[in-house]
């Protein structure tokens, strides 16, 4: 019988509850007080009319925290992984997917940088921080577009005068894991002070392809940030700050857990279906190799009306990539794929210094990104089979068969939000948000992404040796396709102070996420009906191949978002509690599928996000404090046909029907159809997710104390295939983290235990259907399980 979470939780609990707590009576006890600047300027978190969850670059060390996919385990109705080609970043059910053609729904902030792209994830952002926050809900004013579903704001620390420094090391002997990492900041002159931040990371793998013999992920990751800080005068500082990062992964884990069909449509057997979640089969080892480059410079100017601030931003960033796209342990489908950003940024803002009866932001911010993506498949004896011939398709070139997606975008926009304050408890908010963003794209393609049983609409066709695979497959050109959108975006909030410790708010607010182009798109036809998602309208551009540029097309989604909460300090200081009731209503909210061997994007149509959220945290004893958190979240497409059908759905559609044709009927083998997932669930929105930590230090002596930090997390069961095909459904999960460290008081040295998922749970961050195939066969990106490390850290 499958153990439940609360059973798991019971135990845990209970030995919390015997901590003794005689010194909460021996004096007063206060919680430390968490600051943030989610709303452009330094306020307690309590103080913040927004949900938001905060952890000091303090408390990430503490806890062993090594990566921003780890900070999401600690914060309910927010999962970020790394997905199939880029990272997944979902916030209340609400995320960009995969697609290059994608920015994330979901906007990543490093020190005011908007770093849209999902490569940009990749830098170490658990780095020698100040603190993580993460807004929930539409960010659109004070954050920009790209917000529609919430913001991570990531503040890293600031070079300091005084002399200092640490150094770390971390090794797991099991999977040969080691981080290492040194930080150095002082004072280079007398206004004038630098840091320097340095991380190593390699491993050598926990999960292996059993056709090569070789373990993976095999990584190597090294990163460096320098910082420097000027205090040119008595009211101006400017700080510049330079990264550079270069990650080498080698050796992808994925598994086919589940597989009806012994051999493929080419005759031979290239899924061995392992029971190991460590284990898996593949004719190459997956590569990812990124080198990226940000640079920033920030002024900040104490003025008798406010702060003035300046944030110049450059970023760019590198990915080759080689990808098993066929999931096989034979060659079939490789695909190679180069991708190159540079990205150019201007914010000025001016904030009124805060505390008086009107508080005002009000500033102008200007973007221009050039984006290339280059994929080509490697496997041209593949191509040039005669299956292929058999159905219709021949190769006759010795070249690789290339895809190129080149699209510029500039956007400006401009913003104000004020806080009136109507007594001395009542607070009204206001914000607006002017935003133009134009793209252009030039794309080229001849015959790429087989999308073999899956057509263009989004249908899973029959056999492929039966003589049916693309019906539209053709080369294709596009130049000098434009899109041109403006938005105004707004939101309001009322505060009430109910008490000095604790308040109330509501707030209303709306938000979008611009439009684009299909990266992947490759071989559909004129032939889109209403209702599937890639139903678009071209505003522009020449098409050389009698393709219709409209289906390229996907629109922008927007929000209209409903939030009540509560922030209270309680028990004298000693504890706080939060809580958030949210609606969030989506029109064509974006959405991304995977199509034979490649991502497809469109427009889903209606969806809602509602729910409620509760944390708190409770200092009950001298070093002893209680903290949890626990959502839940009823996520769903109010209206979304044309969706993707699942492989039995067409395989089998009098057993599996659900996939209708454009008649209405059942469709029958090799016709085109869809789904209706109208009132089902969106992607990576489970229905109950939630957090119970602990933290314990215990005096040893007059100079050694051992610190304890116990965190358990959970979540309910959640789909992550568009499809929602029953198969690929993710059961739930409790994963139980600990460290264990023996520090000295003054805190400069630790010598530290880590476990992670000690309960060994075995869980994906990803499922799907496997390309190539006509009957069930699935496979998973697999998660690590349980690891085991030390660590030693040393300040000065």
């Amino acid at each position: 019988m499958r153990t439940t979470a609360i059973h798991r939780l019971t135990p845990i609990a209970i030995a919390l509850a015997m901590v003794p707590t005689a010194p909460l009576m021996a004096q007063q006890l206060m919680l430390e007080e968490v600051v943030v600047t989610a709303q452009k300027r330094e306020q307690s978190l309590q103080d913040v009319p927004i949900a938001v969850s905060a952890m000091s670059g303090d408390r990430i060390d503490d806890i062993g925290i090594t990566d921003l996919e780890q900070v999401a385990l600690y914060i309910p109705n927010v999962n970020i992984n790394q997905g199939q080609a880029t990272s997944n970043i979902f916030i209340r059910g609400v995320g960009s997917g995969t697609n290059q053609g994608f920015e994330q729904s979901v906007g990543l902030y490093i020190d005011g940088l908007y770093s849209g792209r999902g490569q940009l994830a990749k830098v170490p952002l658990t780095l020698d921080l100040a603190r993580v926050e993460v807004l929930k809900g539409p960010q659109g004013i004070l954050f920009g577009k790209n917000t529609i579903g919430g913001a991570i704001n990531i503040t890293t620390a600031r070079p300091d005068f005084e002399t200092g420094g640490l150094v770390e090391a971390l090794y797991d002997p099991d999977h040969g894991e080691q981080i290492l990492t040194g930080v150095l900041t002082g004072g280079l002159s007398d206004n004038l002070a630098g840091r320097l931040a340095v991380r190593y990371e390699g491993m050598d793998g926990w999960w292996e392809n059993e056709t090569l013999d070789k373990e993976g992920p095999d990584k190597d990751n090294l990163f460096i940030r320098g910082s420097l800080l000027w205090e040119a005068t008595d009211t101006l500082e400017i700080i510049a700050k330079y990264e550079h990062g270069d990650f080498e992964t080698l050796g992808r884990p994925q598994v086919v857990y589940q597989s009806d069909q012994p051999t493929n449509y080419l005759g031979q057997s290239p899924f061995p279906v392992l029971d190991d979640h460590d284990r898996g089969a593949g004719d190459i080892l997956d590569t990812d190799d990124t080198e990226l480059d940000v640079a920033l410079l920030t002024l900040n100017w104490d003025i008798d009306v406010g702060t003035f601030t300046s944030i110049t931003g450059y970023a760019t960033y590198d990915t080759v990539r080689n990808t098993n796209s066929d999931i096989a342990a034979v060659p079939a489908l490789n695909r190679f794929q180069e991708e190159e950003y540079e990205q150019f940024s201007q914010e000025v803002r001016l904030v009124s210094p805060g505390g008086e009866t009107l508080d005002w932001i009000v500033g102008a911010y200007y973007q221009s990104s050039e984006l290339s993506v280059a994929k080509t498949n490697t496997d041209t004896d593949f191509l040039q089979s005669g299956p292929l011939s058999v159905a219709g398709l021949t190769f006759t070139t010795d070249e690789r068969i290339p895809t190129q997606f080149d699209q510029d975008s500039t956007s400006w926009a401009v913003f104000a939000q004020g806080t009136y304050a109507l007594t001395d408890t009542l607070r009204l908010g206001l914000g607006l948000r002017y935003n133009e963003e134009e793209k252009d794209l030039d794309k080229a393609a001849s015959n790429p992404g087989l999308g073999a049983r899956l057509s263009a609409d989004f249908v899973v066709l029959a056999n492929p040796a039966s003589g049916i695979l693309i019906e539209d497959l053709r080369s294709h050109s596009f130049q000098g396709l434009e899109r041109d959108e403006d938005k105004v975006t707004w939101s309001a909030n009322l505060q009430w102070d109910v008490t000095d410790d604790s308040m109330v708010y509501a707030s209303i607010s709306t938000g979008y996420k611009g439009g684009g182009f299909d990266e992947a798109y490759s071989n559909a036809g004129p032939t889109a009906r209403t209702g599937n998602i890639f139903t678009g309208e071209p505003d522009g551009g020449v098409v050389d191949t009698g393709v219709d540029s409209s289906i390229l097309n996907y629109d922008e989604e927007t929000v209209l978002a409903y939030e009540l909460g509560a922030k209270m300090t309680l028990a004298d200081g000693a504890a706080n509690l939060n809580l958030a009731i949210f609606r969030m209503e989506y029109d064509d909210l974006q959405v991304s599928s995977l199509v034979g061997d490649v991502f497809r994007v469109g427009n889903a149509g209606e969806s809602v996000s509602q729910g409620v959220e509760v944390d708190g945290r409770w200092l009950l004893a001298e070093g002893f404090t209680l903290g949890g958190a626990v959502a839940y979240l009823d996520a769903t497409y109010d209206t979304f046909t044309g969706a993707t059908c699942t492989v039995p759905q067409v395989s089998d559609p009098v057993a599996n029907p659900g996939c209708l044709s454009e008649d209405g009927t059942n469709i029958a083998p090799g016709e085109r159809g869809g789904q209706d997932l109208s009132g089902e669930t969106l992607l990576f929105a489970p229905e109950w997710s939630g957090n119970l930590n602990a933290e314990w230090i215990l005096p040893l002596g007059d100079n050694l104390e051992l610190r304890n930090n116990l965190d358990v997390n959970f979540t309910s069961s959640f789909y992550s295939s568009l499809d929602l095909d029953p198969n690929t459904k993710h059961d739930s999960a409790t994963k139980v983290n600990l460290r264990i460290a023996l520090a000295s008081i003054s805190d400069s040295w630790s010598l530290a235990v880590i476990g992670k998922n000690l309960t060994d749970e075995k869980t994906m961050i990803w499922r799907n259907d496997v390309a190539l195939t006509d009957s069930n066969s699935y496979f998973g990106v697999p998660e690590r399980g349980r690891s085991v490390a030390v660590q030693a850290r040393y300040r000065f």
